[in-house]
This record gives structure tokens, sequence and C-alpha cells, in this order.
């Protein structure tokens, strides 16, 4: 069914199953990310991909389809993200551009991700989203949500965030295969995580044949407290996407 629409249609019509709003006005927004993304990309290497159609269906569509997850945890739409590890800019470009009243924070600690981050924040005019080069070790700040879409273990994460200078309310991490998910969320239940509501958010991203699911973890209180004790500097959150 795919290989017979070209890319806008696919974006067209992924946004409108996914009934993001103002879909005109994203569809553009995306238009001009990918554009942008296809154009750097064989110099800076962020993403892996065959085709323009795959872009937008594995990472355009894909962290669109977690929107509503994200705006209810941001203040119903006028909160605070950081997106962790942004690498090639998902999921935090196509959410912000769906989010406009969300202020967004594209983090990452690579130089090159960064220049290409903000080129794109440019490019774009969003004037709530701002990039920003540092190791998550060094980096503070108070935000409802932070996102993090790659491979690494809902419990690793915890441990990273939990032990940076980052109060947070709400974490959520996309990930591949449901099973794979809630294994995770148990070993995070039998640490010693306390006061965390984890839980299992089904995705369907639009034409996407591969199984979706967030794990979404909201904080009892009202939030934390910064610790003394920093993240260890160096882990790279933005390599690779969700697995299965």
């Amino acid at each position: 069914m795919t290989e017979s629409l070209d890319p806008s249609t696919l974006l067209s019509r992924g946004l409108e199953m996914l009934s993001v709003p103002e879909p005109a006005r994203v569809q553009a927004l995306m238009e001009k990310y990918l554009d942008e993304l296809e154009r750097c990309n064989p110099r800076f290497g962020l993403v892996k991909f065959e085709s323009r159609g795959e872009l937008v269906i594995k990472h355009v569509l894909d962290s669109l389809a977690a929107w509503t997850v994200v705006r209810d945890a941001a203040a119903a739409g006028h909160g605070s993200v950081l997106d962790v590890g942004s690498g090639a800019g998902f999921p935090g470009i196509p959410l912000a551009a769906a989010l406009p009243g969300v202020s967004f924070t594209l983090l990452d600690r690579m130089a090159r991700r960064v220049s290409f981050l903000k080129t794109c924040a440019v490019l774009l005019g969003l004037p709530l989203l701002r990039v920003v080069q540092a190791d998550y070790s060094a980096f503070e700040g108070d935000y409802d949500v932070v996102t993090l879409r790659a491979v690494a273990p809902f419990g690793r994460f915890l441990h990273y965030i939990d032990r940076s200078r980052v109060r947070w309310r709400t974490a959520i991490a996309y990930k591949g295969r449901e099973e794979r998910a809630r294994e995770e969320v148990d070993d995070v239940r039998r640490s010693s995580h306390t006061g965390l509501d984890a839980r299992i958010v089904p995705l369907l991203p639009p034409f996407l044949e591969e199984e979706r699911c967030l794990i979404v973890a909201a904080k009892s209180g009202s939030g934390k407290s910064i610790v003394d004790k920093p993240v260890r500097p160096g882990y790279d959150f933005s390599e690779g996407e969700p697995g299965t």
C-alpha cells in the first residue's frame, strides 16, 4: 500500500490519521525539516534511512504518534519538554511542530548534531524551540516532561535522569515491542525507584508494520529535588531508535 504513495501523501494521510492539529501547517514544517535532513545527512551522518518515505513513516509519524500523551503530560499543551539525546531531532522537532504552545529543549552533546538542530530551529521558526549542546550530567533545569527515543533500557534512563540536576515530573520513553517494554517496567519496579507510576501506552504509528509503545513514568510528587551526586558524564542517549 505505502509503496504506491509518495512521501508527501504519506505524511498528509499520517497526520490526518493521528488527528494532529493544524495538519497543513505541520506538514509544511516537516517538509522543510526533511529537506534539510536529506541535505545534511551525508555530511553529518545523523540517521540511517533509504528513502524519504522511510523517514516519514519510521521517524516523523512514529515521533508524532505520541503527541497527545506528551501534550497531556506537558501541562495540557502549555508546559515544557526536555528531549534527551535529540540526535537528528526525533522526536523533539516533530513534537514541537505539533505542539507550538509547549517549550521544547533539544539536548545533545555532539557538536555536529547540535549544529544541524540549530539550523533547523532557525529554518522552522518555532519560537519555543531551543537547542543546547551539553552533556546531560552538566545540564540542569525544571521540566514537565523528559523524552527519550533510543534503545537505552528504561531503568538506565531513569538512573541517569534521577542522578542529574534536572527536575522532572514525567519521563516518556519510546519503545518497540510491548512485551519487552513491560519487562523493563518490571525491572524498574523491582529496583529502588519508589513513588513512580510507570505504565505502558500502545502506539499506532500510521503505515508502520512494527510494534511500538511508550513507557510513561510519572512522579507521585510535584517534582524532585536537585541531588548532589551528578550522573557519570559521556553517556550518549541519541544512538539508535526504538528497538524491537
